[in-house]
């Protein structure tokens, strides 16, 4: 099985982005917007990021539900619906079929109380959903070895998904986080920038679409936030990629490598 903690970070955005999208049903959305964030996570350790899309995943950096995609991931040309819980019931077959017929791969996460930890417990097709439901129909009593649901048996291999791949590691090296004071590299005169974004390595484009080597981080300047309607600096740094592209605030991007950290004044 696979456990993905939540940062600060991710659990702001992904509760923020839950009240714009249904306040209602706020603790059902922010636990959906974690379990997608623990599935991405796993599709970054895992697959090859060439060969799995986060249909999401600006959706969810900047909080955004109007582009919320009808599925969630694609991966290996599947679309992936990822399904999240706290009562292991909800990972029935029928239970997923009933609320979830479409997609072609369901994946399941259940969470702890607290949603400060999220257990990737697997995945399963559609289609074999659909013969685990009919064929339940007709035993009584306790369901053979055979049947037995996913949520009580080890996680997958990943075959089952697609390719079969070693651990690969994709996250991030950068060493900024939303919120950080940085300056370009090596010049004393450079003026203090927020970090606004750090974008996925494999969303490395500069100016124009030209690819850029190295990962990619997106900043404003002060003086750029202040021109906002209200005060940014009470603002969580989580959604500073919101209030940016909300308010239109024009952001920078530049390599990791060519910035650091600016020192505190």
């Amino acid at each position: 099985m696979y456990r993905y903690t939540p940062d600060e970070i991710d659990y702001e955005r992904a509760n923020h982005q839950a009240k714009v999208q249904d306040r209602k049903n706020l603790d059902v959305k922010r636990i959906g917007n974690l379990g997608e964030l623990a599935f991405e996570q796993f599709c970054r350790e895992y697959l090859p990021v060439e060969l799995w899309e986060w249909k999401n995943e600006e959706a969810m950096r900047r909080c955004n539900p109007e582009s919320f995609s009808s599925y969630d991931f694609e991966v290996f040309g599947y679309e992936v619906d990822v399904k999240t819980s706290r009562d292991v019931s909800a990972f029935l077959p029928e239970t997923l079929l009933d609320n979830d017929p479409d997609d072609d791969i369901i994946v399941m996460v259940w969470h702890r109380d607290n949603e400060d930890s999220l257990i990737l417990l697997g995945w399963e097709r559609t289609e074999t959903l659909k013969s685990k439901a009919a064929s339940q129909e007709k035993y009584s009593g306790e369901a053979p070895e055979k049947l037995d649901h996913l949520a009580a048996r080890p996680m997958n291999e990943l075959i089952d998904l697609g390719p079969n791949t070693a651990y690969m590691n994709q996250k991030p090296e950068n060493p900024f986080s939303p919120g950080d004071r940085v300056k370009k590299k090596g010049d004393k005169d450079a003026s203090v920038a927020i970090v606004v974004e750090v974008l996925p390595p494999e969303q490395n484009t500069g100016a124009y679409g030209v690819e850029m080597e190295g990962e990619a981080v997106s900043v404003a300047f002060p003086s750029s936030l202040d021109e906002g309607p209200g005060n940014w600096e009470t603002i969580h740094p989580a959604l500073y990629a919101s209030y940016c592209y909300d308010q239109n605030i024009r952001l920078y991007t530049y390599k990791h490598s060519n910035l650091e950290f600016a020192e505190d004044e």
